[in-house]
């Protein structure tokens, strides 16, 4: 069993970070958010520490994890609520955005304060109901709002993920910490290894499909728009057009509202002569 976990890890690294790897490249074409890379990033934090745990010595007396992997389940606590929020149609307050960040911060002081000072155990106990909250929270948001436009083709695999992270991880950290005794009985310890190489293959599958659709992408020079007097704004707008996106990602990424979007595209039109988006991106690719 031991080995099939050691193996199961191995597997996880490799590719958790492949995904980060291929979400940085999407990063730098404006397809992928910055919450994104930093939850995966802290999914193999996570995973390290777990992994290195036996070489690090015993435990803080009481304790039965070590520091480093205290933190990265704050880490990891921080950026699954921050990315669901970001990939989300929601109304939630942003004042809960910045209590859950101020609580991380301050769990994550506490842990190297206390660890320091030797009472780990204290504070460990508050990390994990943290780190509970927070994915059964992000769970309940996914299931109860609607995906941003460009993420709605991720919906349906979303919804699966939300149903299994809010079942297994909850039943991993309550066995772990829980029932020690009986945790190391059993040997579920494959349980997280498993749920992360799921969501990382589901992320690289998609982060591939959107790579190959703008593999050989052709990018408008700049005296193209110079040609027809398109402000800084407009350019961004008309080379998202080229690429084929709605009105409404636009607006998404951008972050300006959408009659706006559609005004600056109006004046795109009517400066460079075009009266479609074809008739657009054939004028500014050539």
């Amino acid at each position: 069993m031991i080995t099939i976990e050691l193996t199961l890890m191995v597997i996880t690294y490799t590719i958790l970070i492949i995904a980060l790897f291929l979400e940085v490249i999407c990063y730098k074409r404006n397809i992928e958010s910055i919450e994104m890379i930093a939850f995966t990033f802290s999914l193999l934090l996570l995973i390290v520490s777990i992994s290195i745990s036996p070489l690090l010595g015993t435990y803080p007396e009481g304790s039965t994890s070590n520091v480093f992997t205290l933190l990265a389940m704050i880490i990891v606590s921080a950026t699954t609520f921050l990315n669901t929020l970001q990939e989300r149609q929601h109304r939630i307050n942003p004042l809960f955005k910045k209590v859950h960040i101020a609580i991380a911060c301050t769990l994550f002081i506490a842990a190297v304060v206390t660890y320091f000072m030797g009472y780990l155990l204290y504070v460990q106990f508050t990390i994990v109901v943290f780190l509970i909250c927070s994915v059964v929270a992000s769970m309940i948001i996914i299931r109860l709002t609607k995906p941003k436009k460009a993420l709605a083709h991720l919906e349906k695999s979303n919804r699966i993920f939300a149903i299994a992270f809010s079942a297994l991880v909850p039943l991993y950290l309550i066995f772990h910490y829980g029932f020690e005794h009986q945790y190391q009985k059993l040997q579920i310890g494959f349980i997280l290894p498993l749920a992360f190489i799921l969501l990382a293959l589901n992320k690289i599958y998609d982060d591939l499909k959107r790579l190959s659709l703008i593999k050989n992408e052709v990018k408008p020079q700049k005296q193209h728009f110079k040609n027809y007097s398109l402000t800084g704004r407009e350019e961004e707008i008309a080379i998202l057009l080229s690429k084929g996106y709605t009105y409404q990602s636009i607006s998404e990424q951008l972050f300006i509202a959408l009659p706006t979007v559609k005004t600056h595209s109006s004046n795109i039109y009517k400066k460079c002569g075009v009266k479609s988006r074809h008739e657009l991106t054939t004028l500014i690719m050539n």
